[in-house]
């Protein structure tokens, strides 16, 4: 009959009655297969531990070559991770249970024990074993990826920073982000965030030498202890190669995920001396790599330093700005070029910071990006515009558009839909009067997931437009897929215009194009004469910029409007 369980068992005795005396228990069980081996000394035991699995051990405390509860010390050190059950005699019991807080999971009285005793017992130790190993497991592991979490990691650098002091070597710290990585959870599901993830900490494993360690300590970020270093050349080729690993693209079933990553580094001692200073630079070094394009690695600097402190004092300002009524809207002109006609308005953001005076949106609008503020930032702005239109409206501009920039997060909130569809009805503005700009890379980025809201915006009445067109990797001929209106031109092209240059190519096919499909075109950031006597002849419909008309607030629009109604040279 087949054994239910095979136990491997290394019996450390030196008296050989009492071998004889548990071999023969051993052999009485018919369930269960013991495999004994038995040593009568600590230095064979060792031996046996290192060539061979064992599932418990049973350990004389009394051995010809250790004595008490060095025995117990030695094996343990040996073999941490397998369980020991201590045999003693009556004399020893002190002892034995002194041992149980040194280490030993049980103990068991010479010539007081049966063989359903030493079963149980057995049985019962290697149980819990394997219960403190799961509990360690679960406090010191990612469950997810198998990588040790953010406690183990910082003991894991706690070890690197003395052993670097100790040996005069180099230590360096990567603190990794996936990029893009909310892209995957939000268009695939998170099962798929989830399988990305553990591709990701098998492909940078791959990378490292068995002394180093990465860590995961949340969501899509990684930590990586480069230590014992020779010198700071390693590093970039070590950080080279695990972005170069991370670019490959990833299939899932008929998804193919073309990932990348951004890499602070910090090093030791002159980034930091301690694991937080080390953990903080290495992380403001990786933001510094997201702001530089992703997919590359940046070392920390005290400017880099100087520049997330500056950050975090406008984060932090930023998360009052509303309740002290501290952003204001400017409206730049639009202009129908045929008509020579003011026909519309973009609002603009600004923030007139308490110590900074009035700030671009370029100085804190990513900043809002990454913390989510964009989406209450960005209803304000909505219903602020939309209440502006209307007042215009009511003093006889009947019918002026007023253009509102919508980020990603907010076209992805669920309840946009709901906040657009409010601010048209209390402002009682006609919807066919709002236009919403989304960026070129926001339209597409989740792909025709978009169509769906685009679609219900333009059952609102509303009108859409493309901004920043022609700095993103998309074509006219794909965003006939969308419901669009109305193309903008990209500023740098229209900037950089020459008469047979490539920008003046790439507007006159934007603009050709544009039409074939049924769409307006506006240029933007028009600033000079040559740029619009160009884009008048190359029949665009509609520009704004510096050539004719700067951002203007609210009080100076009204004469605007009642004296300059059409485009002036």
């Amino acid at each position: 009959m087949p054994y239910a369980e095979i136990i491997r068992v290394l019996l450390i005795e030196d008296n050989p009655a009492d071998v004889r005396l548990l071999r023969e228990c051993f052999s009485e069980l018919s369930d269960v297969l013991f495999l004994v081996h038995d040593a009568n000394c600590i230095a064979s035991s060792i031996q046996l531990v290192s060539e061979k699995h064992f599932d418990v051990i049973l350990l004389d405390l009394s051995l010809p070559d250790s004595i008490g509860l060095e025995t117990l010390h030695r094996m343990h050190t040996q073999a941490p991770d397998i369980p020991i059950i201590v045999l003693t005699g009556m004399s020893d019991d002190a002892l034995a249970l002194t041992a149980m807080r040194h280490g030993a999971q049980d103990y068991l009285l010479k010539g007081q024990f049966d063989i359903n005793l030493l079963s149980r017992a057995i049985r019962y130790t290697i149980e819990r074993k394997r219960a403190e190993a799961e509990i360690k497991k679960l406090a010191y592991y990612d469950t997810l990826t198998g990588l040790p979490n953010r406690v183990l990691f910082s003991d894991r650098l706690k070890q690197a920073i003395v052993m670097a002091e100790r040996d005069k070597k180099d230590l360096a710290l990567l603190y990794l982000d996936l990029d893009q990585f909310k892209y995957v959870n939000d268009t695939l599901g998170h099962a798929y965030g989830d399988r990305l993830l553990k591709i990701s900490a098998d492909r940078i494993q791959g990378c490292l030498r068995s002394s180093d360690t990465v860590a995961r300590i949340g969501g899509d970020e990684f930590v990586i202890i480069l230590s014992l270093l020779s010198g700071g050349d390693d590093v970039p080729k070590v950080a080279d190669k695990i972005l170069e690993t991370l670019r490959k693209p990833v299939q899932f079933e008929n998804h193919t995920i073309h990932t990348s990553a951004s890499i602070g580094i910090a090093l030791y001692p002159e980034n930091g001396a301690t694991v937080d200073e080390l953990l903080k630079n290495a992380d403001i070094s990786m933001y510094q790599a997201k702001e530089k394009g992703r997919n590359n690695y940046q070392f920390f600097s005290e400017e880099m330093n100087q520049l997330a402190l500056a950050r975090q004092v406008i984060e932090s300002n930023l998360r009052q700005a509303m309740v002290r009524n501290e952003f204001f809207l400017v409206y730049q002109p639009l202009f129908d070029i045929a008509s020579r006609t003011i026909i519309g308005f973009e609002a603009l953001i600004r923030w007139h910071h308490p110590q900074h005076g009035d700030m671009l949106p370029p100085q804190f609008i990513n900043i809002a990006e990454e913390t989510g503020m964009i989406v209450a930032i960005g209803e304000w702005v909505l219903r602020t515009a939309c209440r502006q239109a209307r007042q215009w409206h009511n003093g006889g501009s009947n019918g002026l558009r007023i253009s509102v920039n919508v980020s990603a997060s907010q076209l992805k909130h669920d309840s946009f839909l709901d906040i657009v569809a409010s601010a048209l009805k209390e402002s009682d503005l006609p919807p066919g009067c709002l236009e919403l700009e989304l960026n070129e890379s926001t339209i597409i980025e989740q792909g025709e997931k978009n169509i769906p809201i685009l679609k219900k915006l333009k059952k609102l009445g509303v009108s859409l437009a493309v901004d920043d067109f022609g700095t993103g990797y998309s074509s006219l001929s794909y965003l006939k897929h969308f419901p669009i209106d109305r193309v903008k031109i990209d500023g740098t092209f229209v900037r950089d215009i020459t008469p047979g240059g490539d920008n003046a190519a790439i507007a006159e096919a934007i603009i050709f194009m544009a039409h074939s499909l049924k769409l307006n075109v506006v240029a933007e950031g028009v600033e000079q004469e040559k740029q619009y006597s160009f884009l008048h002849n190359s029949k665009c419909d509609e520009l704004q910029g510096f050539f004719m008309c700067h951002p203007l607030l609210p009080e100076d629009i009204i004469p605007l409007l009642r004296t300059y109604t059409t485009l002036t040279h």
